[in-house]
């Protein structure tokens, strides 16, 4: 009677450990992108405030529209901006590979955005680009 006792409690306990496991596993989101949006410190210029953090875990579609922004945006090649102070900071992410996918900043206009791409290995290199009234206003929701 022991015996059968031991093993019933084993048994018993194996089935729920497997249960909670494959549980979290299907229940547990894994993050594969991530926005980041920040603002330059007002007293140590250089450094960026993260503001607000989106993953594809919380809300896919805003990761969606920010990528569909991107693609979308149209090359230009002179701008009248101060480069030296963007509105924004805008980094997407991958983390599950360790990896940033895009590097960029925001200058809001009076119709829409520039968003300066960076395209190498320092800020030296950016490719800036323009984006709609209705982009850089879904932009701008993101940060409220």
């Amino acid at each position: 009677m022991n015996k059968k006792r031991i093993l019933f409690l084993s048994i018993f306990a194996l089935l729920l450990f497997s249960a909670g496991y494959l549980t979290s596993k299907l229940t547990t989101e894994t993050v594969t992108r991530e926005v980041k949006i920040g603002v330059e410190n007002n007293k140590n210029g250089g450094q960026i405030n993260n503001k607000k953090m989106i993953t594809d875990a919380q809300n896919q579609g805003v990761i969606d529209n920010f990528m569909m922004i991107y693609l979308q945006s149209k090359p230009v090649e002179h701008v009248e901006i101060n480069k030296e102070h963007p509105d924004l900071f805008i980094e997407m992410n991958s983390p599950k590979q360790s990896t940033g996918l895009i590097d960029s900043k925001v200058w809001f206009t009076y119709n829409g955005a520039i968003i300066g791409i960076r395209s190498g290995e320092s800020w030296e290199d950016i490719e800036y680009k323009s984006i709609s009234q209705a982009d850089a206003d879904f932009i701008k929701e993101q940060m409220d």
